[in-house]
């Protein structure tokens, strides 16, 4: 696979892109330090080296090595060293931001410890009565299979509003209004589906309401069209709610631990379903370092090019991995989506709210109204896409 033409180039994180510039400078550093408050356990010497990690992000320090062997280092090692002598402020922004997070992991020591620094954040979203409220909203709906399907994809849309990272999105909640949603290409996708053969794939983002309304959809696709399903996910904790196969297997009661208590009758029978499609392999847990690192999604390792190929369909979720299918880069808005994504070889949904500069699909002319209307709508997480691409 290789770039779009007339790709952009990525956002940096200078001050040619304010929000870009402003969430390095300021957003990571305190996300950081949250870590810190949420683990007063950690030993000095974690606390020391993450307070490192904040001041050289809000004062521009050159991009620091990568000690030791985990998974996917020799390929962060090599995208790196091809920015040597590079800023945490003078870099192109996916790079940079996932690269504080494996920072962030590394200084936290995960891969010894498997300790997650943003479990707490994790498991205050899963005892909220919000994410009940969504788990049992969302095992309701039409009978039609296909007008089922359809409401699903777009309870994932909104879903991605719940990110633990980002207040001003959650504080939108699910709740939509019509023209919320900017981009609908669920009817076509719904006929792809239906058209297809194959496994669902999804690339999963947030744990928490997103990943539980992900996991509905797993359940409906498995138990009630038959189609089995690989839910992709995150190598280590990263951008504080991705999800880990940890995530998914403690919400499901497979590390010994209870499912998030208070659920309902229906909410438990659908956990205890999923647990057994889990644990039957009808739908797979698989986690690859590519989904932690700086690369575009045309840069998928030869291993998941293939396994997508034979997909029946692709669920891209969130905002990061829209980032990623477009490169990154600020394109016109009336791009199509198609035609930016043509590269990937199975049918592409992209369900995202948007909360970075990255948009294209949308109508002419759509971009500078919602300018007039909103100056935040890009970044705010108020409105959303269900875009379809790829090779359909």
């Amino acid at each position: 696979m290789s770039e779009p033409a007339r790709y952009p180039g990525r956002i940096r994180t200078d001050a040619t892109n304010p929000f870009a510039h402003h969430t390095m400078r300021v957003r990571v550093p305190r996300i950081l330090r949250e870590v810190l408050l949420r683990n007063e356990d950690y030993e000095p010497e974690i606390g020391s080296a993450v307070e490192e990690l904040a001041v050289a992000l809000e004062s521009n320090g050159e991009l620091p090595a990568l000690e030791g062997a985990a998974p996917g280092a020799d390929a962060v090692r090599s995208a790196l060293a091809a920015r040597a002598g590079e800023t945490w402020l003078g870099t192109d922004w996916f790079f940079a931001e996932t690269y504080a997070y494996r920072q962030l992991v590394e200084r936290t020591r995960f891969w010894r410890t498997a300790r997650d620094p943003f479990l707490p954040n994790k498991q205050e979203e899963y005892a909220s009565d919000a994410h009940a409220a969504a788990f049992d909203g969302a095992l309701t709906g039409p009978a039609e299979k296909d007008e089922r399907l359809a409401q699903l994809l777009a309870a994932g849309v909104f879903g991605n509003r719940i990110d633990l990272s980002f207040a001003a999105s959650r504080a939108h909640g699910l709740e939509a209004a019509e023209d919320d949603l900017l981009v609908d290409d669920r009817e076509a996708t719904v006929r792809c589906f239906f058209d297809r053969t194959g496994p669902l794939h999804v690339i999963a983002d947030n744990a928490g309401t997103e990943l539980t309304l992900d996991l509905v959809l797993a359940d409906f696709v498995v138990s009630e069209l038959g189609v089995p399903v690989v839910l992709h996910l995150k190598e280590h904790p990263t951008f504080v709610s991705d999800a880990t196969i940890a995530d998914v297997r403690r919400f499901l009661g497979l590390t010994g631990e209870t499912p998030r208590p208070g659920a309902s009758g229906a909410a438990r029978r659908c956990v205890a379903r999923l647990a057994g499609e889990v644990t039957s392999g009808r739908v797979t847990l698989r986690a690859h370092p590519y989904w932690n690192g700086p690369e575009s999604l045309w840069a998928l390792p030869a291993e998941l090019v293939a396994e997508f190929a034979s997909a029946r369909l692709v669920v891209l979720k969130g905002d990061a991995n829209y980032r990623r299918a477009v490169g990154d880069a600020v394109w016109p808005a009336d791009a199509a989506f198609a035609d930016v994504t043509a590269y990937f070889p199975a049918p592409l949904l992209a369900l995202r709210t948007l909360k970075s500069d990255p948009i294209v699909g949308l109508a002419p002319g759509r971009a500078a109204a919602l300018e007039r209307e909103d100056a935040t709508w890009r970044v705010n997480g108020k409105r959303g896409v269900a875009s379809l691409g790829g090779v359909t």
